[in-house]
């Protein structure tokens, strides 16, 4: 038991050390926090992921609906709106493209179908956020691009749960391998009314929670009851044979804008208002979310056991795939005002990450066929993406693609941007800060970056 404790102990210690790596090295900290969990793991043999035991799927259920929740709070309606233009052409073009590329070499090199080959491509086909968002500000990106790719990183892990859990949904009742028959018209139905309660719920509970919040805080020691209110709508809504993972993210979106409503509009029905989260409520998601962080990539690390190396080679290929998807998307949907090298940034910019890991999980949870062959191969692809990206932003960086970025990326401007070169655009929603649970905390505020020097610059 000591040494257990001396082990999670040294692991928040080393999670919170990464940070200031991170800020000199530009290498994503989940890099490292992987690696650790593999040399801990199928290295050195000390931790096994059976010594979890029922630890490990609760944990991973707590990390998805803390991670949704998290996320919804800072998809402020409005701000996707305002770049909605140039997000929505990039992003969604690119998570279309990689899909059906991943799709295909999945049932290719697996031994699965085309339905779970499917599953495993849509896993795949978001942004990670948790390391697009810290990236974005060490490299001091110009406004237009760090916009798209931050609310990038936000929708896609938004639309790829949503799409994985209604075929996952479709797949757990049926047999996979009849899984065309399976996906009939009347059960995609199913699946849609599923989620539109499931929404319902996370509507109607983020109502009351935001009625009610002033008088919540009067109360000592209240601010984890946030996060238990939303374990009881997740609970609530899956009990009721509905999605608790929709629910949780209805709810962080509809308590985050729920306050932009007019009180002009809002004051003729209702005689309270509903109250927004505050600073140190926000800094305390935040700090939950880097925990979960660290913990769960150091556990990925430690899952990846590399017993079969052709899962490897195939997660190798894949994370190769996602560059190939994404390079032709840029080249065409991005806007000429933008930088080559920035350009450039946005093409590698696509690792995954956490809501990926998440969402591999369940298939091994619900007892899906081929599970194991799901969780290892996304696990696989998930590292090697990272670590593209790493040596990507690297290359980029050094200078070592410029005759490629000359060629491909012709069409955009050669010299590099800045802010006072870039054309205004939509806020993003990023400030420098210290460390990543301070900035992820500072989402909420809607801000240009006009000036990327720390404050003691």
């Amino acid at each position: 038991m000591a040494v257990t404790i001396l082990a999670v102990g040294l692991l928040v210690f080393f999670g919170h050390l990464l940070a200031d790596f991170f800020q000199r090295a530009k290498v994503p900290d989940v890099l490292i926090l992987m690696l650790a969990g593999i040399v801990l793991g199928p290295v050195l043999h000390l931790i096994e992921p059976a010594d979890f035991g029922k630890v490990g799927p609760v944990f991973t259920t707590l990390a998805l609906i803390i991670i949704l929740f998290e996320g919804g709070i800072h998809l402020n309606v409005r701000h996707l709106g305002a770049a909605a233009g140039d997000t929505l052409a990039i992003s969604l073009s690119t998570l279309l493209v990689t899909v059906l590329l991943l799709a295909y070499l999945a049932e290719l090199f697996l031994p699965i179908d085309f339905f779970t080959a499917l599953l495993v491509a849509m896993i795949l086909g978001g942004t990670s956020s948790a390391v697009v968002v810290p990236l974005i500000r060490v490299l001091r990106m110009a406004p237009k691009p760090s916009t798209v790719l931050f609310l990038e990183s936000a929708l896609t892990d938004v639309v790829i749960i949503v799409l994985a859990l209604g075929l996952l949904q479709a797949l757990a009742q049926g047999s996979v391998d009849a899984a065309a028959a399976a996906i009939t018209p009347s059960l995609a139905l199913d699946v849609a009314r599923s989620f539109l309660i499931a929404g319902l719920i996370g509507i109607g509970g983020a109502f009351l929670w935001s009625a009610i919040l002033e008088r919540i805080r009067k109360v000592p020691n209240t601010v984890f009851t946030t996060f238990a209110y939303v374990f009881i709508l997740f609970g609530l809504a899956e009990l009721w044979g509905y999605s608790g993972a929709i629910a949780a993210l209805a709810f962080g979106i509809a308590v985050a804008n729920f306050p932009n409503i007019p009180e002009r509009l809002f004051g003729k029905v209702f005689s309270f208002r509903l109250a927004a989260f505050a600073e140190h409520e926000r800094a305390f998601f935040a700090e939950a979310v880097f925990l979960v962080k660290t913990f769960f990539f150091v556990f990925l690390g430690v899952s990846m056991t590399f017993a079969d190396w052709s899962t490897v080679a195939v997660g190798i290929t894949l994370a190769l795939a996602i560059i190939v998807a994404r390079a032709p998307m840029v080249r065409l949907l991005a806007s000429k005002s933008i930088s080559r090298r920035d350009a450039a940034l946005m093409t590698a910019l696509v690792p995954k990450g956490l809501a990926a890991a998440v969402l591999a999980s369940l298939p091994v949870q619900r007892g899906l066929a081929n599970s194991q062959v799901i969780q290892e191969t996304v696990y696989s692809t998930i590292f090697f993406s990272i670590l593209t990206c790493a040596a990507l932003v690297f290359a980029i960086e050094r200078g070592l693609l410029e005759p490629l970025s000359q060629t491909w990326l012709r069409k955009f401007a050669a010299g590099p941007a800045t802010a006072q070169h870039e054309e205004p655009g939509p806020p993003l929603l990023i400030e420098p800060a210290l460390s990543m649970p301070e900035l992820i905390s500072s989402l909420q505020e809607p801000r240009a970056i006009t000036d990327l020097e720390d404050p003691g610059d």
